[in-house]
């Protein structure tokens, strides 16, 4: 080992386990023979009178270049010096404290925890340290140590004055054992923990808060603790300095120590409810529970503690603190603190925070009742700028966004805590806390300066509402605030977190229904809507610059393990809302009611909700702006081009055909640049051509103007303009009826198809009838009604001239006359059946009749067929209904001609010649069916009209109408229909077909 002058050290004195650089020192002076001043004079080092300033004084640079000289590994000699983060001995106790026992063991080498002013026993022999020599009663080692060559390790050097030094053996002086289960020794190995605690900054701030707490505990420890730790404890606590300056720890033995430590471990306890509960004993055993610190604590000490603890005393008095500053403090949370002087957290903050506090904590921190929603969310989001203010001076802490709030704060403050909702306040201070530590996503500030309140414009806003099936509303008037203003509202107050309460803002609500009007716009909003406003939202934003979610929120972590007084969002049955608002139109009030919730809840809520497409009456600008485009889609400029300009269709046809409405097809038409007509497009007309087809051909406009692809009346206006006459108008202009059939066509052909309509049709039916036995049989196959072919074959006959066939009979077909043979003798011919097909359209004809057909229509004619039930007579006859023949009605009329007599067959007879086979069965069915009553001939009525000398013969029956029966018989022949005859049939003639 080389020293400073030069001279050669022997190098052999290791530093011992513990030990102090000032010990080591001195060690290696005894080994060469040297003082200590000496020794630290060749070495460069300071040499102080204080032995604690050797050990705080030596610098980094000092402590390698004494390395490097005595040839240790560097930062060797680190261990021998304290952490400049742990307290030290007061300027009153300087000096080391010791164990005898362990200056005995190691040779007299001083450990360096001994100068540190919270050890105060050793845990290896269970003895209290000494802090004075037993001999002098000085505080070893406060003086650097003298006479090293002439004293041995472990004794007195104190010199008081001109005497000789104490010389008093440190190493046997007499100790005070511990037992095992010593409450103080326990805290010393707490004290040893702490100090072998890898993260040195936690043990250095308890050990600091230790000794600033000592002067309290002097006086807030009750004696009766005090007495449970042992006489020793007692005998310090009864001597202990109560009356020490304020910047004093000293004069405090370490039986003191032990004891303040004892008592001060739950305060360091990293448990923060066992130190809070610590707190509150103590001070409420000083009377002074209300205070946030101390009574016995200078200021001075009360700043030295750390945040931790100095919040600790605060949440401890958070029961009798202010509402205000309860917030301001955290004074219901761990973090708890006293604002420093100056710093104004809430001023950065402030970029962080909306008007309007967020929807999601506004429904977890409203109380059910007591508070409106809007100016609890801007008085909640006010309160995020008290914790941590220094200023209790709410009006000046709000006065940058919440100035109009400020006497709204302490009414809100106390029905949250009358409600009992009371971890409002720590929630609160979490949320600002993370806001502190992480910030958020948004910067308001920035967006309440660049964005406008014009959000978006009525274009725009319709768009919108159009592309979501909404309605956009009325033109906004200052009367009559429309949804567009509403929408603007939505939007800034979205983007901005605006609170529309404040004057300030150029959207504000001008009055009680103006805000109503706002929050009924917001509960319109559909899903769909809701979605295109966000994203509208997002466009402001890119146009902005501004690279940020549109909305954000504190996360839920932020108050875990807090009760709140408001539910969480997804906690609600969203089908049951459905069901209750939308399905049963139901108040959300009554849906809040019957769901066990707040109306907010419901509220917001409902803005997850899809409230399905509503139908708009063609009449509104949805539906208008639907169609319009629509017509964007389907009429293209290539379209229109196609349909108006090449194929000549009209607007109106091709609106017509589009199901499109024709001023949006004039519309449409326009913005392609489609040029117009506003009347009919020329069309150009030969003469010599419409001579031909109109004089010649015989053919009608209608047929003309369908060619040539215009109106009738263009093409009556044009003949007129050539003086081409007209024909008379209707159904005889025709070109059907006008043209002429080939001469070379037989006669009764031409007859029964010139100046006619359907001839062609009447023909083929006729061909076809004939070929079948009966027309019941041919209007079957032909698909048509009987009466239908009995009209147009009696046509045909009169256009011909002559009958054409033989009307059938029960078992006995039809049959064409002469005439009728010569016709379709004709219609079989080729050049006849050419025209035909000409004429008639492919499904006019039918296919002649197979064998099968036929076979089915000659068993159907041999058929009799029962007549079905008669229907019963209605206007109350009860009487039955028979069926009325020829006789049958002659015996009705007479009955009513002699209504109120009786007769008897044989009158009848003799009245209307009905034979008697016809007539007395007539009588007996009317009889059944209760038209008629009878009785039986009177006796002597009878035996009367006998002849002289012969019996009386045949009685005879009377009968007499019943008044159904008058009513049923004046109702058939008043309803009868005479039969038609037609030649030598007897069939009824039907009305004739349509």
């Amino acid at each position: 080992m080389i020293s400073g002058s030069g001279r050669v050290l022997p190098l052999r004195v290791p530093v011992a386990p513990g030990e102090g650089i000032d010990s080591w020192l001195e060690a290696l002076a005894r080994r060469n023979g040297l003082s200590l001043r000496a020794l630290l004079t060749d070495f460069g080092l300071p040499t102080p009178s204080l032995t604690s300033t050797l050990i705080t004084s030596v610098t980094s640079s000092q402590l390698r270049e004494l390395e490097r000289r005595c040839q240790l590994p560097e930062h060797h000699l680190d261990q021998t010096l304290p952490n400049p983060v742990l307290p030290l001995r007061t300027r009153q106790a300087r000096g080391s404290r010791y164990c005898p026992d362990c200056l005995a063991e190691r040779e007299g080498r001083w450990k360096l925890a001994w100068w540190l002013p919270c050890v105060f026993a050793c845990a290896t022999h269970r003895t209290l340290l000494h802090d004075t020599c037993p001999g002098c009663g000085c505080r070893p080692r406060r003086l650097l140590p003298g006479r090293t060559r002439s004293h041995p390790a472990g004794i007195c050097t104190t010199r008081r004055g001109d005497n000789p030094p104490c010389g008093t053996d440190l190493r046997v002086a007499p100790t005070n054992r511990l037992p095992h289960t010593s409450p103080l020794l326990s805290a010393q190995r707490w004290i040893d923990e702490l100090l072998a605690d890898p993260d040195i900054s936690a043990a250095a701030a308890s050990l600091s808060d230790l000794v600033h707490l000592s002067r309290w505990f002097l006086h807030a420890l009750p004696e009766h603790e005090i007495r449970r730790l042992g006489t020793v404890a007692a005998t310090a606590w009864a001597e202990r300095p109560t009356k020490a300056p304020p910047d004093r720890l000293a004069p405090v033995n370490a039986p003191l120590t032990a004891v303040i430590t004892h008592h001060a471990r739950p305060l360091l306890d990293p448990c923060h409810d066992t130190a809070i509960h610590r707190i509150q004993q103590l001070r409420i055993h000083q009377g002074a529970a209300t205070a946030l610190h101390p009574a016995d604590m200078t200021m001075e000490n009360w700043k030295k503690l750390s945040p931790r603890m100095r919040g600790r005393f605060v949440h401890a008095a958070d029961a009798h603190l202010s509402q205000l500053d309860r917030v301001r403090l955290h004074s219901g949370s761990p973090a708890a603190r006293i604002p420093v002087p100056g710093d104004a957290p809430h001023t950065s903050r402030s970029e962080h925070i909306p008007q309007l506090l967020w929807p999601h904590w506004t429904l977890r921190f409203l109380p059910p009742q007591g508070l409106r929603v809007d100016l609890f969310r801007g008085t909640a989001a006010a309160l995020l700028f008290l914790p941590g203010a220094g200023s209790r001076d709410k009006k000046t802490l709000l006065k940058p966004l919440h100035g109009h709030l400020a006497n709204y704060v302490a009414h809100t403050l106390q029905v949250i805590s009358q409600s009992g909702y009371e971890q409002v306040f720590p929630a609160l201070c979490r949320i600002a806390d993370y806001l502190d530590e992480h910030g958020s996503e948004i910067n308001y500030q920035r967006r309440r300066t660049l964005i406008s309140a014009d959000t978006i414009s009525e274009a725009a806003w319709q768009e919108l509402c159009f592309r979501t099936n909404t309605h956009p509303g009325e033109t906004s008037t200052p009367a009559a605030p429309g949804r567009l203003l509403q929408a603007r509202r939505y939007l800034f107050q979205l983007l901005t977190g605006a609170d529309l309460t404040d004057p300030q803002h150029a959207l504000a609500w001008t009055s009680p229904s103006d805000r109503t009007r706002y929050v009924d716009f917001n509960l319109s909003l559909s899903l769909p809507q809701r979605q295109a406003l966000l994203q509208h939202a997002e466009g402001v934003l890119e146009d902005l610059g501004i690279d940020e979610p549109v909305t954000w929120e504190p996360p839920e972590e932020c108050c875990h393990g807090l009760s709140l007084p408001g539910p969480r969002l997804d906690d609600i049955d969203l089908d049951a809302l459905k069901r209750f608002v939308i399905t049963e139109g139901r108040k959300p009030s009554d849906a809040a009611r019957l769901m066990n919730t707040t109306v907010t809840h419901v509220r917001l809520a409902l803005e997850h909700i899809d409230q399905g497409e509503r139908e708009w009456a063609r009449t509104t600008p949805t539906s208008a702006w639907k169609l319009r485009e629509r017509a964007r889609t389907v009429l293209t400029a290539s379209y229109l081009d196609r349909e108006y300009t090449k194929n000549g269709k009209t607007l109106t046809r091709i609106a017509r055909e589009t199901g499109i409405s024709r001023h949006i097809v004039v519309e449409q038409a326009k913005a392609t640049g489609l040029t117009i007509y506003y009347s009919q497009r020329p069309v150009p007309m030969d003469e010599t051509w419409l001579r031909e087809q109109y004089l010649t051909r015989k053919r009608s406009t209608t047929d003309i103007a369908a060619q040539l692809g215009t109106e009738d009346e263009t093409v009556r206006r044009r003949f007129l303009q050539l003086g081409i006459p007209l024909r008379p108008p209707g159904v005889h202009s025709r070109t059907v009826m006008t043209a002429k059939v080939d001469k070379s066509i037989p006669r009764n052909i031409r007859a029964a198809v010139e100046g006619t309509l359907h001839g062609w049709l009447r023909l083929h039916r006729f061909q076809i009838a004939m070929t079948l036995p009966n027309l019941e049989t041919a209007a079957d196959y032909l698909g048509t009604h009987r009466g239908a072919l009995i009209h147009q074959f009696q046509r045909l006959e009169r256009d011909v001239g002559h009958g054409l066939f033989h009307r059938s009979a029960f078992r006995k077909p039809h049959r064409p006359t002469t005439h009728g043979n010569a016709l379709l003798r004709s219609l079989v011919t080729d050049h006849v059946q050419v025209l035909m097909h000409a004429a008639l359209g492919p499904d006019q004809i039918r296919p002649m009749r197979d064998a099968a057909t036929l076979a089915k229509a000659a068993i159907r004619l041999a058929t009799r067929q029962s007549p079905g039930p008669l229907r019963p007579f209605d206007h109350g006859i009860t009487a039955e209904r028979i069926r009325l023949t020829g006789p049958t009605l002659i015996l009705l009329r007479d009955l009513l001609d002699h209504q109120h007599e009786e007769f008897y067959g044989a009158q009848i007879h003799a009245r209307t010649g009905i034979d008697n086979g016809t007539l007395y069965p007539q009588l007996k069915r009317m009889e059944r069916a209760g038209w008629l009553t009878s009785r039986p001939e009177a006796e002597d009525s009878w035996l009367a009209r006998a002849p002289v000398g012969c019996g009386p013969g045949r009685r005879r029956t009377y009968y007499a109408l019943t008044p159904d029966g008058l009513r049923a018989a004046a109702h058939e022949v008043q309803h009868h229909r005479p039969r038609r005859k037609n030649g030598t049939s007897d069939e009824k003639t039907p009305r004739a077909a349509r």
